[in-house]
């Protein structure tokens, strides 16, 4: 069963590593918790999780699908292309956020990067992006206090 497909193999080491990134975790000081600041242990933490839930995830979908090869013998061009536009666009965020801003830059990433990737309905590409773009602005200037760059308009 667990062989059906490479999915799950892959999945298995995921959701391993997670555990004992949680386990490491679970060993560090809560010291800082007491003074209502983020513990050394936060992000950490909330990686094996998100660790944990992404090897589940990819696990069950190898148990579900039939075996299949785990990569082509030869990427396609549209692939490639891709690849490098993405990297470009990076390039692009990276140099537009201290200009721009970080809502202004982080949304017209999200929205390419999206349409890069053949996202064609507008609506879910704007959805994500919101929600996206809201929940790290809110992580990072109000839990974090993180200064991030503002561009002309004030945002």
């Amino acid at each position: 069963m667990l062989t059906k497909n490479p999915s799950t193999l892959l999945g298995s080491l995921l959701v391993l590593f997670s555990a004992g990134v949680l386990y490491l975790v679970s060993r560090f000081s809560e010291a800082a918790e007491t003074f209502r600041s983020l513990s050394p242990r936060f992000f950490p933490e909330y990686m094996g999780y998100a660790l944990l839930l992404f090897g589940s995830v990819i696990f069950l979908q190898g148990v579900r699908r039939p075996r299949a090869p785990v990569f082509e013998v030869r990427p396609s061009r549209k692939s490639v292309l891709q690849a490098v536009s993405f990297t470009m666009l990076v390039g692009a965020l990276l140099y537009f956020l201290p200009i721009a801003g970080f809502v202004v830059s982080s949304c017209l990433f999200m929205i390419l990067a999206q349409l890069l990737l053949e996202e064609k309905r507008v609506l879910v590409n704007l959805l994500r992006t919101g929600t996206f773009v809201f929940a790290m602005h809110y992580l990072f200037s109000t839990l974090l206090r993180v200064p991030l760059p503002r561009g002309p308009w004030g945002f």
